[in-house]
């Protein structure tokens, strides 16, 4: 059975890989296109269907190989925590004490929150946020350069 391959049938391959890449960001299909794109030099050049079908394998799989590691690490960007997440390790200050042991009131960008933490603080002192839990900081003490 005859497949019917030529250079049209390649660029649209190649199109349709770069496009999928486009909608996805993965790095997953644009291997694939180079590798539609040699085989339709391929065709182009009149090269029998296996051929165009093996130059497609080796240059996707060659640039995945070679090329995926230095774009994963060219594209790598930090990601930086969202919303309240990117809290987690600042310092805030004790605004004021509550009735409940260990807990306290602070303020971070007009917003008041709940503060847990162990130990003995007073108003105005300052804490490391560690976690967040629900509508809580989690702190530590930094009084004297240490926490606790």
């Amino acid at each position: 059975m005859e497949i019917g391959f030529n250079p049209a049938t390649w660029l649209v391959i190649a199109a349709i890989m770069i496009i999928v890449e486009i909608i996805t960001m993965g790095l997953s299909s644009i291997w694939f296109a180079a590798g539609g794109i040699g085989s339709a030099i391929t065709a182009a050049l009149d090269g029998p269907e296996w051929l165009q079908i093996v130059v497609f394998m080796v240059v996707s799989t060659v640039f995945l190989l070679l090329l995926k590691p230095l774009a994963k690490k060219k594209l790598n960007v930090k990601v930086v925590p969202t919303n309240a997440q990117s809290l987690v390790g600042t310092k805030v200050k004790v605004l004021k004490l509550t009735d409940d042991p260990g807990i306290a009131i602070t303020r971070i960008n007009d917003v008041e929150w709940r503060v847990v933490y162990d130990g003995v603080v007073e108003v105005g002192d300052e804490l490391t946020v560690r976690e967040i839990s629900g509508t809580k900081l989690i702190c530590g003490n930094t009084i004297g350069g240490a926490e606790g």
